[in-house]
């Protein structure tokens, strides 16, 4: 498909027997999309993707900031959301752009003159994450080898935002991204969003990033999504997109889980340490804190929990996110999982929470993926429909 395209076209199935063979076509520009996600080709080179991402969606990026103004509006009384979100601008231009490697600043800029937006802004959309650093909530993990019925590995994952949660699932926007140079990747995000939170590339890895409570930190350094954006599109294997991690400095603690047919690994990272966790008998979960001996003494203290969230206290305490990583283990124990089951643990009550705004299943070794299309958190507590971004296994 040109880089002018519209939208990509994907076979998709949902869980549900009445729906299933249906083909979704997302039309690009819809505010309200007819199914959630919707879903968007970018092809090109970077430039070309920015742009092509900018004048599909330059409505939705409008929305998104608009939906910042009012969080901040909620408790600056009014007159402090607009100076607010300048100096949050300034603050993420004047750290994070000079470690931005040229690939992503070109698409950035497409990006912004696509929408007609200036570059703070997209680039505030970006490296939010990195600011903040406080989204304790998120929930995921991989099974294989014996607990899978047919031996390979599968990875799901819960990501939860305490605030704007009503605007991410209703923006929930599906890329597929086809870069002049490099693999082909999905990434689950939103408009304006150009780094991977969760996605997974043609040469069949999945990836989910975690925040990770830490005070190792600094704004001295690639932004989390961009890191993992380029990581999927330069390395095929597991263990290659994990040493491209390791080898950009860090600005945040992040837990990532990568997963492969034959293979699943967590990272946990801060800026000036790693350790890499592998599977027990098949099973690895992550959620918000280090579980490594080796990152223990880097772990930092939960912060409070943030004006308006929709998250009561508790779920901002270490204690919480060692609770959804023991449920998620107990879970997954038993043998002959498939993709359906990681579904159900994902919305279980003691995973899932208010802020659940997307969830996602994939399976590495069929190129596919399941995604949440509930309209209201938490999302994974509804039906989920199956893509097949390169029509299936390899």
């Amino acid at each position: 498909m040109a880089a002018g395209a519209a939208a990509g076209r994907f076979f998709s199935e949902k869980t549900t027997p009445q729906s299933q063979g249906k083909q979704v076509l997302s039309p690009p520009c819809a505010a309200a999309p007819p199914t959630i996600p919707r879903i968007i080709e970018l092809t090109g080179s970077p430039g070309e993707q920015g742009r092509l991402h900018g004048e599909l969606l330059a409505g939705e990026i409008r929305l998104v900031r608009r939906a910042i103004l009012k969080y901040f509006a909620g408790f600056t009384l009014y007159c402090g959301a607009l100076p607010l979100l300048a100096f949050l601008q300034g603050l993420a231009r004047l750290s994070c752009w000079r470690y931005i490697p040229s690939r992503i600043r070109e698409e950035l800029q497409g990006l912004a003159s696509g929408a007609q937006v200036g570059l703070p802004l997209i680039l505030l959309i970006n490296v939010l994450d990195d600011l903040a650093n406080n989204w304790p909530s998120c929930s995921a993990l991989a099974v294989g080898e014996g607990l899978t019925s047919r031996g390979v590995y599968l990875a799901g994952r819960n990501l939860d935002y305490p605030v704007f949660v009503d605007v991410l699932v209703a923006l929930q926007t599906l890329f597929r991204i086809t870069p002049d140079e490099g693999v082909s990747l999905v990434s689950l995000a939103w408009p304006g969003y150009a780094g991977v939170l969760t996605g997974m590339n043609q040469a069949g890895v999945s990836l989910a990033q975690l925040t990770s409570m830490c005070r190792d930190h600094t704004l001295k350094g690639l932004p989390a999504g961009l890191r993992n954006r380029l990581a999927l599109e330069l390395r095929t294997s597991v263990r290659g997109i994990a040493a491209s991690l390791l080898a950009v400095p860090a600005t945040i603690g992040n837990n990532i889980l990568l997963a492969g047919a034959r293979e699943a690994l967590v990272l946990e990272l801060s800026p000036h340490q790693s350790a890499v966790r592998r599977p027990a008998n098949g099973l690895i979960t992550a959620t918000n804190h280090f579980q490594s001996q080796e990152m223990s003494g880097v772990k930092g203290v939960f912060f409070p929990r943030p004006p308006l969230a929709v998250l009561d206290p508790y779920h901002f305490t270490e204690a919480c996110s060692q609770a959804r990583a023991a449920r998620l283990q107990a879970l997954a124990s038993r043998r002959s999982l498939v993709p359906r089951d990681l579904q159900v643990f994902l919305a279980d009550p003691a995973v899932a929470n208010a802020g659940t705004v997307s969830s996602v299943i994939f399976d590495p070794a069929e190129l596919s993926l399941w995604v949440a299309q509930k309209r209201h958190p938490p999302v994974s507590q509804g039906d989920y429909v199956h893509l097949l971004p390169w029509g299936g296994n390899r």
